[in-house]
């Protein structure tokens, strides 16, 4: 045992350069995980509207944690076929398998152990920053501050030493399969094709893909779109799985015959290392696809956001302020032209959407409260079940289809409440309806909060009119007036906030893999030399060897931006099907077309680069 940890730890100290991409992976990970875990903490540990910090740090962790998985897993897969020819030797000398898997085991424990806390630490403070951010986007209250403890930083090590173990078992098992006698031939030429396991889990991956990409059309609204949005991660795993024999499928179409002789030697290089190019080719299209997604599945909400107000509002004009007292309402009823007056008012509430999740099936949520006697002829939220007349009993909701599917609650079944952070309470599902993303997901009637003690202080009022000179009389009582139109226009704009920090968020996430992908890339390139210098002996100029790397980077680039492309069609196609119906997606294309050059200049600039240094240095013909 203790000659293994030696043996490791010479391993590593002679492979440094190799070892510093899953270094500088492994760290940025651990800043990314760390920095959510702040960001979950912080929510839990802050009172009032810190909640929906939770529920947003919660939904981001997901993304971030699956990306993580991806990214360090090809990085330090990639590392390890670099010294797959020094595992292979170690076999064929008589090494067993046990020895072998333990010192990779060893070697990739020295250096997440060391990577893993760095990241961690800098993630406490990284986060800091976007505190400004949150207060824009109303998640938390105006003397909100971030949390500092050592529980972010022991998550991140806990869960990054477990997948940067589970990638190096993944990446040595070809080698430790096979015969020593044949680990070193594989070594050096890399095996055709992929085994039938993989090839099944590729195609069963892909078909899941695909099925979630149409779950729209089973599982209606927001839910289901973005349900649909996950069939680009699957895509792009399947992708993964099926990556050498997809990646040189791909490349066979490409005539190299046509271009000189770097042009050639490009396609034959690309060819011929099909699992090399997969592991920079997944992070790249990952970028693309994900970033693609996830910005047009925000701009996809507001859109729908916005249709559902403006198809569910039946109102001329529009009263808004932050508390209409009794006064004020009366007097709204009483201006001259004003027919129907509705007053609704905004009302925080922790909703359980699973009995049996502890407090994790706790949501935050703002309730639209309706008044006694109905909102008849002034909004339509479009119900599909039941009756909002109902919501005049005490402890009576209604709820959106998302909401049922959510929580699994229909007619006649009790939801457990908590009114702004009160006790424990239950509510009947009295009525199902449709447009929960312009009206909420929940609607109860104004009586029901105000029993539990809670102030229902009425924040819009609703308004028919018959008379032109209606908004010049409220207008002159102080009052803030809007038609429908510049109603659902604020109501968007207030959501600005919320979507650009979103933006900021997947930002960061699109830094973290393209910063993996090129330290792939250049890791891959680096590892190259030997055969850099035997195509110099063979006759390849300094100029070929450049050019040829400069198609092939392209080459890389170009495959990564076509799978990425791919993977984000059904994606794209399904969530807005599933909120939007048959139109034109709002595909961000604004984003789409920067992850897209990114995707392209990553292999530029870290191949090109480093195979001019690599060709510049072997001057000597007898330099190894």
């Amino acid at each position: 045992m203790n000659a293994l940890w030696r043996l490791a730890r010479s391993g590593a100290r002679a492979h440094v350069p190799g070892l510093v991409a899953p270094f500088l992976v492994i760290a940025l990970a651990g800043v990314l995980v760390s920095g959510t875990g702040v960001l979950v903490e912080s929510g839990l540990r802050s009172p009032g509207e810190a909640e929906f910090l939770v529920a947003l740090a919660l939904s981001f962790t997901g993304t971030a944690l699956l990306l993580v998985v991806f990214v360090v897993s090809a990085t330090v897969s990639l590392a390890l076929r670099q010294r797959q020819r020094d595992f292979a030797l170690l076999r064929a000398v008589g090494a067993t398998r046990a020895q072998v898997r333990g010192l990779v085991a060893r070697e990739v424990g020295l250096v997440a152990v060391l990577a893993a806390p760095v990241g961690a630490v800098v993630g406490l403070f990284a986060v800091r920053p976007l505190t400004p951010m949150l207060r824009d986007a109303d998640m938390v209250e105006p003397g909100f501050t971030m949390s500092l403890s050592p529980l972010p930083v022991l998550a991140a090590v806990l869960f990054l030493l477990p997948v940067a173990h589970l990638a190096a078992r993944l990446a040595t098992r070809g080698t430790l399969r096979t015969s020593p006698t044949a680990a070193v031939t594989q070594s050096v030429v890399e095996p055709v094709g992929i085994g039938r396991v993989r090839r099944t889990a590729a195609v069963v991956v892909a078909a899941l893909g695909l099925a979630a990409a149409l779950s729209p059309a089973v599982v209606p609204g927001a839910l289901g779109s973005a349900t649909a949005a996950v069939s680009a991660f699957l895509l792009i795993g399947a992708a993964a799985l099926a990556g050498p024999a997809l990646v040189e499928w791909m490349l066979h179409r490409v005539d190299g015959r046509r271009g000189g002789p770097a042009t050639r030697l490009a396609v034959a290089n690309t060819r011929g290392f099909a699992r090399r190019l997969t592991t920079v080719v997944v992070p790249l299209a990952l970028a693309l696809g994900v970033g693609t997604v996830q910005a047009t599945l925000d701009d996809t909400l507001a859109a729908a956001g916005a249709r559902q107000l403006e198809d569910g509002l039946h109102a001329d004009l529009i009263v808004t302020g932050e508390a209409l007292d009794a006064d004020t309402l009366a007097a709204v009823a009483v201006a001259p032209g004003v027919d129907v007056a509705t007053p609704l008012a905004s009302v925080p509430a922790d909703v359980r959407t699973d009995d049996e999740s502890g407090w994790l099936g706790w949501e935050p949520t703002q309730m639209r409260a309706l008044p006694a006697g109905g909102v008849v002829g002034t909004l339509d939220p479009q119900v599909r079940d039941g009756d909002l007349a109902a919501l005049d009993r005490e402890d009576t909701i209604a709820i959106s289809r998302d909401a049922r599917l959510e929580t699994g609650k229909g007619i006649g079944e009790r939801i457990a409440l908590r009114w702004d952070g009160g006790d424990l309470t239950h509510a009947t599902v009295v009525a199902v309806y449709d447009r929960s993303l312009g009206f909420g997901a929940y609607l109860v009637g104004q009586g029901t909060p105000a029993a539990h003690g809670v102030d229902v202080a009425p924040d819009t009022v609703l308004l028919r009119t018959s008379d032109p000179s209606t908004r010049a009389a409220l207008a002159d009582l102080g009052l803030a007036v809007t038609d429908e139109q510049e109603y659902v226009a604020a109501a968007d704009a207030a959501s600005e906030g919320a979507r650009d920090l979103s933006t900021m968020l997947l930002l960061l996430l699109m830094v973290f893999v393209a910063v993996a992908a090129a330290n792939a890339l250049v890791l891959a390139t680096a590892g190259r030399r030997a055969e850099l210098l035997l195509l110099w002996r063979t006759g390849a100029t300094r100029r070929q060897l450049v050019a040829m790397a400069g198609v092939e980077a392209l080459l890389t680039g170009f495959v990564a931006w076509l799978v990425g492309t791919v993977t984000v069609v059904p994606a794209v196609l399904g969530a807005s099907v599933g909120l939007l119906g048959l139109a034109v997606p709002p595909v961000a294309l604004t984003t789409y077309a920067a992850l897209s050059a990114t995707v392209l200049l990553i292999p530029l600039l870290t191949v090109v680069p480093v195979v001019a240094r690599a060709a510049l240095a072997p001057r000597d013909p007898a330099a190894a």
